[in-house]
């Protein structure tokens, strides 16, 4: 008779835990910070951080975690970073309001305008 009571409880444990479990699981999901993209134009650089002016302030972004830095397709290093660059920093916002930085992206250089080709006829039909 203990025996069944027991069981009974053990069973009882089990289906509430399996009603919990999934519950626990999506809480913490929600308290897991998510990736933002952050635009703004670089104002300073120094060692680990550099300061990105952007539409609602300053902010620091933080390179601790070796972002990658890239120009359109090429990856490039942390000195081609200079003050007045514009970038996109892809990381995730602290509680302080500093970036973790992943990702760090420079727009791609402009294509050079194509010269046009100089025949002596200047374009014209005659």
């Amino acid at each position: 008779m203990a025996l069944k009571r027991l069981h009974r409880r053990h069973i009882t444990l089990l289906a509430l835990a399996a009603m919990l479990l999934p519950g626990l699981s999506l809480a913490k999901d929600a308290k897991k910070p998510k990736e933002q993209k952050t635009s703004g134009e670089v104002v300073a650089v120094a060692g680990d951080r550099l300061e990105l002016k952007t539409k609602k302030g300053t902010v620091t972004v933080l390179l601790t975690g070796k972002p990658k830095i890239a120009m359109g397709d090429a990856e490039i290093s942390l000195a081609a970073l200079r003050n007045g660059a514009k970038v996109t920093v892809v990381g995730i916002t602290q509680a302080s309001g500093e970036i973790v930085a992943r990702e760090i992206r420079l727009p791609a250089p402009a294509a050079s305008p194509q010269q046009p080709s100089q025949s002596g006829h200047g374009g014209h039909a005659h």
